[in-house]
């Protein structure tokens, strides 16, 4: 919990630092925390679920009304609430760069607050418009309920501590050795993430292989695959991709995760890893989900590092999950 509240600590401090600065070096001061927020693995993911949530939201609309009498938020929900701040942050950020940290648009908030005295204008508009943003954070960071967080933390132990000892446990069985990954995943999930999952529950499409929280309203979508670039490659993906967008109909979600169990020794090239925005993990969209693509080196090394070849990557293009026959 160290590190949570560390994080909880530092938000606070990054919303003090905007609302005190001055209003010439408002734009500059806001640069700076955008920065820092695209580089905290927890943070990235807590906004890369938001956004998921109201897809449709009107940043153009709420752009225009940030001045007094005409203030409204265009969102329904607080994670539409918060990526409407964060976009109104990454814009300051981006004018402030144009403009050599000459940007205009902090000043111009400020002003349309009609204070007698700038200063006021921008920690009032601060106040009302980007707490609520640092705040919806905090909650998310405080409750530990970022699944793609949770998740790339799951990853590293995997890659940097249990490899061995889950493969040669693999190994033993491996028509049935799937099983052996998901329930560390899923044991994982509880005691890391506090998510109560569930083996194999039913729905409309078949069982997905774990379900957290399947009674609440923040049902977890997630399931586990094997790849070994052979009995199981690219089609075996493609089939647990199109099953796991299934279960999110059922459970009425818009964001589910698929883990990839990544046995062959060779490395894995997803769907725009080259341009995976806020979150840690790539992913693919499809029918009003969004699916993240969750890769962990299952197979343990068998030489250095520094000993390995040349790595020749298994391309996974979006048209072989979304559309297997095709390819």
């Amino acid at each position: 919990m160290r590190h949570q509240q560390d994080l909880q600590v530092a938000l606070r401090e990054r919303f003090r630092r905007i609302l005190t600065q001055r209003v010439d070096l408002a734009g500059h001061e806001v640069r700076l925390v955008v920065d820092w927020v695209k580089k905290q693995p927890a943070l990235r993911a807590a906004l890369a679920e938001a956004e998921r949530v109201e897809p449709d939201l009107d940043f153009a609309a709420f752009f225009a009304r940030l001045r007094p009498r005409k203030l409204s938020w265009t969102s329904r929900t607080e994670e539409g609430r918060a990526m409407l701040a964060w976009r109104l942050m990454e814009r300051i950020a981006d004018n402030d760069i144009k403009h050599g940290g000459r940007g205009r648009i902090a000043s111009q908030l400020a002003i349309n607050m009609l204070k007698e005295n700038l200063s006021d204008g921008w920690r009032e508009f601060v106040e009302v418009v980007f707490s609520p943003f640092f705040d919806y954070l905090s909650e998310r960071v405080g409750a530990e309920s970022s699944a793609l967080y949770v998740l790339e933390r799951y990853v590293r132990r995997v890659e940097w501590f249990d490899r061995e000892e889950l493969y040669a446990r693999f190994q033993r069985d491996t028509r049935n050795g799937e099983e052996v990954y998901n329930l560390d995943l899923q044991r994982f999930l509880y005691l890391e993430g506090n998510y109560v999952t569930h083996a194999k529950p039913r729905s409309a499409s078949g069982e997905a292989d774990i379900i957290g929280e399947v009674d609440s309203d923040d049902a977890l979508i997630c399931d586990g695959k094997i790849f070994d670039a052979g009995s199981r490659g690219k089609g075996y993906l493609a089939k647990g991709y199109n099953q796991i967008v299934q279960y999110a109909q059922d459970y009425q979600k818009n964001v589910a995760y698929l883990v990839i169990f990544n046995v062959s020794g060779r490395p894995l090239q997803f769907p725009n890893d080259e341009s995976k925005g806020v979150s840690s993990f790539p992913y693919v969209d499809m029918s009003g989900v969004r699916v993240y693509l969750i890769g962990v080196r299952a197979l343990p090394p068998t030489t250095t590092a520094s000993k390995l070849g040349k790595a020749t990557p298994v391309v996974v293009a979006t048209e072989d999950l979304i559309n297997p026959d095709a390819s």
